[in-house]
């Protein structure tokens, strides 16, 4: 027998998964725990179910399949059959998961497919993204350095910092909102942009250290367009490999350095001379505050709803609010009973509060601009505009999240 032989026979009788794949823990979606696996060689993301995840946390090569049939049958009483052994084996060779067993020019295709719905996603008339560079030496380098960081020593007093910054901008909130009105010179107007473009730079250099902190793989830095918006971004999906306390802390890691970079601000603020940059202090301080406030507010995709989706231990608190109310709008309470009581009372607060917060914000925006129309027409005008607009939206969104046929594969 050749070596070759030899290990594919070891791998279906004690079989291994390649050693680069990399299993999460359980989380919630859409009322079931499911279980990221991924796959770094290829870039794939996969989902598998609680009893798959058992299995394949023991493939380590040191246990038969009737080794494995046993563990099972004691942690859910009952016996794997030939079909389930088929059928798990047939999703681990498809997905090229087992070492000894792997296809290069299968591996090859999944790497190639993972590689093109990346760079289609990256892709839309209204969220687009141009990576820069891979920060994972970058990243390596600096983390030695950065190691105190990461401890209570300074996590607690940096925190306490950082309330009392917000402290400090809530208290004189109507003097920093007066420093802002009024004409600026072109170079603080300038170095307020570049200020605040280097803030959100590290914003998300935070997440991604955080994230290769804690062990996990930060693939690119960019620019993002989300429209209206041009900004950095950096890519931390590994996160779905977290316990949800360090998911949660990934996610904080920005907002919390947002607010630390306007520490030195604030001290201008308190004890600087008056000048462009004490002006300067007091704009970074308004804006930096309102914008790290709106990054936890956890009705929007920002920081806060994530962190807010990953202490709840939810794959998706948004996606799973409207299959929820989809469920218990059509079927009535019954169709949900299967969702477990803290899920039933958190989909159901999230959706009543997004929906009064949506409601809250677009009253204010419409009365606001409806204000603004009438003096600048007439009241009849900005009701047509209002109007004409408001159609215009529906037909756009209509457009956007209109269900497209699923090409039939050919063979």
């Amino acid at each position: 027998m050749t070596t070759v032989e030899a290990d594919q026979s070891a791998t279906w009788t004690r079989p291994r998964l390649r050693p680069e794949v990399v299993l999460g823990p359980g989380v919630w979606r859409d009322g079931k725990i499911v279980h990221h696996v991924k796959d770094p060689e290829t870039g794939w993301f996969y989902r598998v179910g609680p009893r798959e995840h058992f299995l394949m946390s023991r493939m380590d090569g040191t246990r038969s399949l009737e080794d494995l049939a046993d563990e099972y049958a004691d942690a859910y009483q009952r016996r794997l059959g030939p079909e389930n052994w088929q059928q798990l084996f047939g999703m681990l060779h498809k997905r090229q998961l087992l070492h000894g067993a792997t296809d290069p020019d299968a591996l090859a295709a999944l790497t190639a497919s993972a590689a093109a719905g990346a760079a289609k996603a990256k892709r839309g008339p209204l969220s687009a993204r141009l990576p820069l560079f891979d920060p994972q030496r970058l990243f390596d380098r600096v983390l030695p350095w950065l190691a105190p960081v990461f401890t209570w020593w300074f996590v607690v007093p940096a925190l306490a910092l950082v309330l009392a910054v917000g402290g400090y901008v809530a208290r004189y909130l109507p003097e920093l909102a007066d420093g802002v009105g009024g004409g600026r010179p072109l170079p603080a107007i300038l170095l307020a942009v570049v200020v605040t473009w280097v803030i959100v730079f590290l914003h998300e250099c935070a997440h991604g250290l955080t994230c290769r902190y804690f062990g996990g793989r930060v693939t690119e830095i960019g620019v993002m367009w989300r429209f209206p918006l041009l900004a950095p971004y950096c890519k931390v999906d590994d996160v779905v490999l977290f316990t949800p306390r360090r998911r949660v802390a990934t996610a904080f890691a920005g907002v919390f350095v947002s607010m630390l970079a306007l520490v030195p601000f604030a001290a201008l603020r308190l004890w600087g001379p008056p000048g462009m940059l004490y002006d300067l202090a007091g704009t970074m301080l308004l804006f930096g505050t309102a914008a790290a406030a709106l990054n936890l507010v956890p009705f929007l995709r920002l920081d806060g709803y994530h962190m807010l989706s990953h202490a709840l231990n939810l794959a998706d608190l948004r996606t799973d609010t409207y299959r929820f109310y989809g469920r218990l709008l059509r079927q009535g309470p019954r169709a949900v009973t299967d969702y477990r009581v803290r899920d039933r009372v958190a989909f159901t607060l999230y959706g009543l509060t997004s929906v009064l917060f949506a409601g809250t914000v677009l009253t204010f925006l419409i009365r606001y601009w409806y204000t603004t129309l009438a003096n600048w027409l007439s009241p009849t005008w900005a009701v047509v505009i209002l109007t004409t607009e408001a159609v215009l939206l529906a037909a756009i969104i209509t457009h956007l999240t209109r269900r497209r046929p699923t090409p039939t594969p050919t063979p």
